[in-house]
């Protein structure tokens, strides 16, 4: 089951958050054309998204979270 999760690591920029969208759509996306659309949109509605970017950040988990959930899950 796919779910919507930040991503850590290299693949981060600021909250990781365009790079989860980005691998929820597509692994195979590259994340900077997907960063590059969201900064366009922000332009044009940036308290929207600038608000949905922040709410995202909070809510959304890290994907190191669900492996460290599956490993002691499976201890």
């Amino acid at each position: 089951m796919k779910r919507l999760r930040k991503v850590t690591g290299k693949e981060k920029r600021i909250f990781g958050v365009v790079g989860g969208i980005s691998k929820y759509i597509d692994p195979d996306i590259d994340p900077v054309a997907l960063r590059i659309l969201w900064t366009i949109i922000t332009i044009f509605a940036a308290p929207a998204m600038i608000t949905l970017y922040l709410i995202l950040a909070i809510v959304l988990k890290p994907e190191d979270c669900v492996v460290e959930n599956l490993q002691k899950e499976s201890v």
